[in-house]
């Protein structure tokens, strides 16, 4: 799963070794870092952590939440599970 993707774009041990040596050398024949152009994009935050950028993309960012927060939130999935098996018995009852 590491490398599926190499392995999806058909490159192999040798096909990367290749794709190496052709980098280092394009990097010795010019050797001078280019910056790369500023795409101007600006990003604006929005309600409950959704960043909107000036290209249009919309992020979702999660809002660090309380300990007191995170307790009451384990202690409500706690409380919907055992619900659901206490549901669960009760139709095996009745059958």
């Amino acid at each position: 799963a590491h490398f599926s993707k190499y392995i999806a774009g058909d490159l192999d041990g040798e096909k990367l070794e290749e794709m190496y040596s052709e980098a280092h050398e394009k990097i010795r024949e010019d050797p001078e870092h280019q910056l790369a152009e500023k795409k101007g994009v600006t990003h604006t935050r929005g309600e409950a952590g959704q960043i909107t950028s000036s290209d249009g993309t919309e992020h979702a960012r999660n809002k660090k939440i309380t300990l007191e927060q995170r307790r009451a939130k384990v202690a409500a999935k706690i409380a919907a599970a055992q619900a659901k098996l206490l549901e669960a018995d009760e139709a095996e009852e009745d059958e």
